[in-house]
């Protein structure tokens, strides 16, 4: 059975999602059609990341990172070496800066931000017994 994890989101992207309403409203008050299609859809796409962020854990062993219309990105859990967790600020499919580092063989593969991080990491782990926790202790 699949399961799905919601994104956590962090106060930094709710900040930025009050800044861009406030913007929508200054614009319309300002009556410039153009800013208002502008920013009109720069909301509905913020709003859109938000609510259309998560991680799947499928039955046949893959994680699958969604993030709105973004290409989905897929890897076998199989090919997991560790889980780190950071704080780094790079673009990824995480809403937080409470993060997940997934890394590979290869070097990192992704950052995530699962809401439940402990349930994440204990499925994950159910699927590659051997991937290596890096700074559990932050994780309690």
């Amino acid at each position: 059975m699949d399961r799905e994890f919601r994104s956590k989101v962090g106060g930094i992207y709710h900040l930025f999602l009050v800044l861009v309403c406030i913007a929508c409203v200054a614009v319309f008050l300002q009556s410039n059609i153009w800013w208002m299609i502008g920013m009109i859809l720069v909301t509905l796409v913020t709003i859109h990341v938000f609510l259309n962020t998560w991680y799947v854990i499928t039955a046949d062993g893959m994680l699958i990172a969604h993030c709105s219309f973004f290409p989905e990105k897929k890897i076998s859990i199989a090919d997991i070496r560790t889980i780190e967790p950071t704080i780094m600020p790079a673009w990824s499919y995480a809403l937080s800066f409470d993060r997940l580092l997934i890394g590979t063989e290869t070097g990192p593969w992704m950052m995530l931000s699962p809401r439940n991080k402990k349930e994440f990491i204990s499925v994950l782990k159910s699927f590659n017994a051997e991937i290596e926790i890096k700074k559990e202790s932050s994780f309690i």
